[in-house]
C-alpha cells in the first residue's frame, strides 16, 4: 500500500506537526490540544520522528531527597515515601507541592499510591489562585471525568493502596501545579511531563473539554487495548534453522517502512524452548548499517524463558510466535536476520509487512540494544547500566529480565535517566516496580498497553522476573546522549543476573555504548524456582 502525501496529511494532520513528521508542506504549527494528543497516542507513524516542535521529557517523583550527589553514601537513600518540592499556604490551607512546572507543557503520565482517602489532590493551571480541579482523595483515578480503561492501569494492590498509572494527557499553556493536603507520610507519586519551547501554543486542559471528548477517548482506549497488525505487502522467508545457521529476509527496496514484523519458531523440543529463544539472535540492518541486535526472547518483550507478552507494540504467545508493531523506516534497503547460535534445531519463519514512506530530515531509524550482566551484588552502592546511548534519538521503551538469587524482593532500586547535559537525572524514580507501572511487592504477571510483567515465578520474587515498559506520550527525545540505570537495592542483599533490552529511534550514526555481544546470550538459564525451595549464591 502506498501512503501518499495527501493521505498522510489527511489522516495525521495535526499529529505529524506535533511529532515532527509534517514535512515541508505545513507552514504553521497549530495549537497542541487534548484531542491532538489523543490522536498522537495511537499514531505509530509519529514514532520514528524527532519531535518538531522539540520538547524535553522529564519526571518528578517522591524520591528520597537525600539523594543529591552520585557515588556518595546517600545517593541510594531509599526513603521514597514522601518526597515533595515545598510546603505552601493556599487559601488558608497548608499544601505539599508535588509538581510545579512552567509551560507550555503536557503531563503524560501520573502515578499515585498510598491509600490516603482523607487527602485532597489539587491541580492548578496557568497561575490560578485556586485550583480548578480538586480530587477528594490521594488517587488520580478519581479525576472527575470518564477515564477509559486503555488510558489507566489499576495496580494489583489498588483495593488497599489506590495505586494506579494514569496516561490521560493533561496539557497546559503557562504552567501546572499539583498539591496535596492532609496526606499521611507514606505516599508515592510520579509525574512525567513534556516542556515545549516558549511560544509553542498549547490549549490548557479543562474538565468541560475532557467530557466533550469522552467518545474520542473511548475510541483511543479501544485501539490501545486491541492493537491491529498491518498485514499488507507481505514478504517472508522460511528455513529449517540448524545450529550455527541464519535465515535472512530482504525488504523491498526504496523509501519504505516495516510496519509489522512477525517471527514464528516451531519444530523444537519443549524442554529446549527457553534456551533456544535466547540463542536466536535478531539482527536488523537499514541502509547498510546494523541497528538491531538482541535475542528473540528479549526482543519480543518477554525476556528469559520467552513467556507470553501483550501490549501496544508487542504480542507473543509464549510458544514461539512473536509480533512487533514498531514502525521501522528506511531509505533504500533493509535486511532482517535470525541467527541460531545454539546447539538446538528449529523451523523459523520471518514475515514482514511494509508500506511506502516519505522520508523527512527528522525521520529516525529503529534501534534495539541488548546487554547481560551476571553476578551483580545488591546493596553495595552499585547501579546497573540499562543502556548508554549517544547521538540524536528518541527512547521508546525497555525490558528488564533477571534471575534473583536473593531470598526476597530485589527491586528497591530507583531508575536514573540522564539526558544530554543533565547534572542530575531528569528522571529519578522511587522503585523498580513503580517505573514499570505497578506498586508494592510482590508483583504478579500482568499486561497492559504500556507494558507489564510477563514473568514472575515466585511469590517472594526469587528466581525469574521480567518487566517491560513501552513509552507513549512519555517517550524521551535526546540530542546528544541518554544514560539509563537502576540502583541495585534488595530487601536482604544477595546477587542478581540482569539483562536489559532498550528500544529507541536514532540516526544511523547514533550508537549504544554498552551493548553485549551475541555470545552472552549463551548464558545457561538457571533452573526455575520451586515453591519452598531455598536459593543461595
Amino acid at each position: 500500500m502506498k501512503i501518499s502525501d495527501s493521505l498522510l496529511f489527511k489522516v495525521l494532520g495535526l499529529i505529524f506537526v506535533l511529532s515532527g513528521c509534517s514535512g515541508n508542506a505545513v507552514q504553521e504549527q497549530p495549537s497542541i490540544t487534548l484531542s491532538g494528543l489523543m490522536d498522537e497516542m495511537v499514531c505509530i507513524e509519529s514514532d520514528p520522528c524527532f519531535p518538531e516542535p522539540y520538547y524535553s521529557a522529564k519526571q518528578l517523583t517522591s524520591y528520597d531527597r537525600r539523594s543529591v550527589i552520585p557515588n556518595t553514601p546517600s545517593w541510594h537513600a531509599n526513603d521514597d515515601w514522601g518526597g515533595f518540592i515545598r510546603y505552601e499556604a493556599n487559601n488558608g490551607r497548608v499544601e505539599k507541592v508535588l509538581f510545579d512546572e512552567q509551560g507550555p507543557g503536557v503531563i503524560t503520565r501520573i502515578i499515585t499510591t498510598g491509600g490516603d482517602k482523607d487527602a485532597n489532590l489539587r491541580i492548578y493551571f496557568d497561575g490560578e489562585k485556586e485550583a480548578s480541579i480538586t480530587i477528594p482523595s490521594y488517587d488520580i483515578a478519581k479525576l472527575p471525568i470518564d477515564i477509559p480503561a486503555g488510558m489507566i492501569y489499576m495496580h494489583e494492590h489498588y483495593p488497599t493502596t489506590q495505586g494506579c498509572s494514569f496516561y490521560y494527557p493533561i496539557p497546559y499553556q503557562k504552567g501546572c501545579k499539583i498539591t496535596v493536603d492532609n496526606v499521611f507520610r507514606n505516599y508515592v507519586y510520579h509525574v512525567n511531563y513534556r516542556t515545549y519551547a516558549p511560544g509553542t501554543k498549547v490549549k490548557t486542559f479543562t474538565l468541560d473539554e475532557a467530557n466533550a471528548l469522552k467518545a474520542k477517548a473511548e475510541e483511543v482506549s479501544n485501539k490501545l487495548l486491541h492493537p491491529v497488525n498491518f498485514v499488507e505487502n507481505e514478504v517472508s522467508q522460511t528455513k529449517e534453522l540448524a545450529p550455527q545457521t541464519t535465515v535472512s529476509l530482504q525488504m523491498p527496496e526504496g523509501n519504505k517502512a516495516i510496519r509489522t514484523l512477525h517471527f514464528n519458531i516451531n519444530g523444537y523440543k519443549e524442554a529446549d524452548y527457553g534456551q533456544l529463544m535466547r540463542g536466536l539472535i535478531v539482527k536488523i540492518s537499514f541502509d547498510g548499517t546494523q541497528t538491531v541486535s538482541a535475542p528473540l526472547s528479549d526482543f519480543s518483550g518477554a525476556g528469559m524463558g520467552a513467556p507470553k507478552v501483550e501490549n501496544w507494540y508487542m504480542s507473543a504467545d509464549g510458544a514461539g510466535d512473536v509480533i512487533l508493531r514498531f514502525i521501522m523506516p528506511y531509505k533504500k534497503t533493509a535486511t532482517v536476520e535470525l541467527e541460531n547460535i545454539t546447539t538446538y534445531q528449529a523451523n523459523a519463519t520471518i514475515k514482514a509487512y511494509t508500506s511506502d514512506w516519505t522520508w523527512n530530515p527528522n525521520t529516525l531509524y529503529f534501534h534495539t540494544t541488548w546487554r547481560q550482566q551476571n553476578g551483580l551484588q545488591t546493596n553495595a552502592g552499585l547501579d546497573y547500566d540499562m543502556a548508554s546511548l549517544t547521538g540524536r534519538g528518541v527512547f521508546k521503551g525497555d525490558v528488564l529480565s533477571l534471575y534473583n538469587y536473593s531470598p526476597r524482593w530485589y527491586g528497591e532500586g530507583d531508575e536514573h535517566i540522564w539526558v544530554d547535559n543533565d547534572t542530575f537525572p531528569s528522571h529519578f524514580g522511587c522503585g523498580t516496580e513503580d517505573y514499570y507501572n505497578t506498586t508494592y511487592a510482590p508483583i504478579h504477571v500482568y499486561h497492559n498497553p504500556f507494558g507489564g510483567a510477563p514473568r514472575e515465578d515466585d511469590e517472594a520474587s526469587r528466581g525469574y522476573n521480567t518487566f517491560v515498559r513501552t513509552r507513549n506520550l512519555d517517550a524521551i527525545p535526546f540530542n546528544e546522549k541518554l544514560r539509563f540505570e537502576f540502583e541495585l537495592i534488595s530487601w536482604d542483599g544477595g546477587q542478581v543476573d540482569y539483562s536489559s533490552t532498550v528500544y529507541w529511534y536514532g540516526d544511523l550514526d547514533s550508537k549504544a555504548l554498552t551493548a553485549s555481544p551475541s555470545e552472552e546470550a549463551l548464558y545457561l538459564l538457571p533452573p526455575p524456582i520451586m515453591t519452598g525451595q531455598d536459593v543461595k549464591k
